[in-house]
C-alpha cells in the first residue's frame, strides 16, 4: 500500500542444507508417508523404515544425518536402536529425534538417558519440524568437520611414527596397551577412548623435533636431550585449540612424568600426575623397550618387565598400575604383539 513500508521477517527461514539425508523410522505407514512428503518437498533425501532391524540396515547403507524414530516400535525397540547407534563410533553423533504420541514419562527419561537429541510430539507442526531438522543437519555437519580434523591428527601422528623405521607402529601399540591397562584399572568407556586416542598421538609433538636429533643413532648430547623433552609441550600446543581432542591433553602433555617427580615437562609427582597419563606412560615405556632402536636391540618381554620393575623401585612408575600391567602381559603368549604379530 502507498505509504506503507514493507519489512522483511526478522528471522528468515534458512535454506535446506544440500544433499542432507534423513531416515524416518515408524511402523505407521501414514506417518512415514507424511514425513517423507514434508521432508522431500523441502529438498531432503529421505529413506524410511518400518522396524528397528530395518532401520539399522538403512543406517548402515545410507549414513543419514538425522534419524526420526518412533518411540513405540515392535521387534527391536526404539531403545535398542538408540543404544546401537550410540555404541557405534560411526553413528554416535547422529542426531536422533524421538517421535511420540505423548508416551509415559519413564519412556521419555529412558530415551533421554540413552542419547535422544530431541522430541517431536504427534500431531506435529510441519514448519516446526522442518526448522528443527535444518538446525540438526547443520549441527551434524559441524560435528563431522571436527571428527575429520581428529582423523587428520591421527593420520599425522602415524606419519610421525613413519619418520623413523624403528618406531613405526609405536603409537598404535601404545594405544592398545594403554586401553588394555585402563580397562583392567576399571576406567569408564569414555576414559578408555581417551587412552585410545591419547596413545595414538601421544608423540605428535615430535613433529617439531629435527630429524638429525630424532633419528640420531648414537647417544644424545644434553642439549639434544633437552630438545627431545620439548615434544610434550609441542604436542600440547598443537592440540590445545582442538576441542574434540582436549580430553586427551593430559596423556599428550604428561606421559613422560615420573611417579617420584623426576620426569618432565612439569616434574609432577605421585597422584598429581593424571591417572590416564600414568597408564599411558607404562604402555609407552614397555613398547619402547621391546622395540629395536638404532642404538640397541629390542629387549625380550622378560627383560623389559624386569627393567621396568627396577624402575618402579626407583620410583619412576605407579607401582599399582605396573603390577596390573605385569599380570596382563604375562597372561599373554610369549611374543605377543597387538594385531596378532609375533615379536
Amino acid at each position: 500500500m502507498p505509504g506503507v513500508e514493507a519489512h522483511p521477517a526478522p528471522y528468515p527461514a534458512p535454506s535446506t542444507p544440500p544433499g542432507a539425508r534423513i531416515l524416518v523410522v515408524d511402523d505407521d505407514e501414514q506417518v512415514r508417508y507424511l514425513l517423507r512428503y514434508l521432508l522431500s518437498h523441502d529438498g531432503y533425501l529421505v529413506e524410511d523404515a518400518s522396524s528397528g532391524a530395518e532401520a539399522l540396515e538403512k543406517v548402515a547403507a545410507t549414513s543419514p544425518e538425522v534419524v526420526l524414530l518412533d518411540l513405540n516400535l515392535s521387534g527391536r525397540t526404539s531403545h535398542d536402536v538408540i543404544e546401537t547407534l550410540r555404541d557405534d563410533p560411526r553413528t554416535r553423533f547422529v542426531p536422533i529425534v524421538m517421535i511420540t504420541g505423548g508416551g509415559q514419562r519413564r519412556d521419555k527419561l529412558d530415551a533421554i538417558n540413552a542419547g535422544i537429541t530431541d522430541f517431536l510430539t504427534k500431531p506435529f507442526d510441519g514448519e516446526e519440524l522442518l526448522a528443527r531438522i535444518r538446525t540438526l543437519v547443520r549441527l551434524k555437519r559441524f560435528t563431522d568437520v571436527f571428527e575429520e580434523a581428529r582423523e587428520v591428527i591421527i593420520a599425522l601422528a602415524a606419519a610421525i611414527d613413519q619418520r623413523d623405521p624403528y618406531t613405526a607402529g609405536h603409537s598404535e601399540r601404545v594405544s592398545y596397551y594403554a586401553e588394555m591397562l585402563g580397562a583392567a584399572v576399571g576406567v569408564s568407556s569414555e576414559e578408555r577412548e581417551i587412552l585410545r586416542y591419547g596413545g595414538l598421538f601421544h608423540d605428535i609433538g615430535k613433529i617439531a623435533i629435527r630429524d638429525d636429533i630424532l633419528l640420531k643413532p648414537g647417544k644424545l648430547t644434553p642439549e639434544e636431550y633437552r630438545e627431545i623433552q620439548r615434544h610434550p609441550v609441542a604436542g600440547r600446543d598443537l592440540l590445545k585449540n582442538m576441542r574434540t581432542l582436549e580430553s586427551a591433553m593430559p596423556v599428550v602433555y604428561h606421559h613422560h612424568e615420573r611417579y617420584d617427580g623426576s620426569g618432565y615437562p612439569e616434574g609432577l609427582k605421585g597422584e598429581s600426575i593424571p591417572l590416564l597419563a600414568r597408564v599411558a606412560s607404562i604402555a609407552d615405556v614397555y613398547d619402547a623397550l621391546t622395540t629395536k632402536r638404532p642404538y640397541r636391540d629390542a629387549l625380550t618381554r622378560a627383560e623389559a618387565l624386569e627393567l621396568m620393575a627396577d624402575e618402579c623401585k626407583k620410583g619412576w612408575h605407579d607401582p599399582t598400575l605396573f603390577d596390573l600391567f605385569l599380570g596382563l602381559i604375562e597372561a599373554r603368549p610369549e611374543g605377543f604383539l597387538p594385531g596378532g604379530e609375533e615379536a
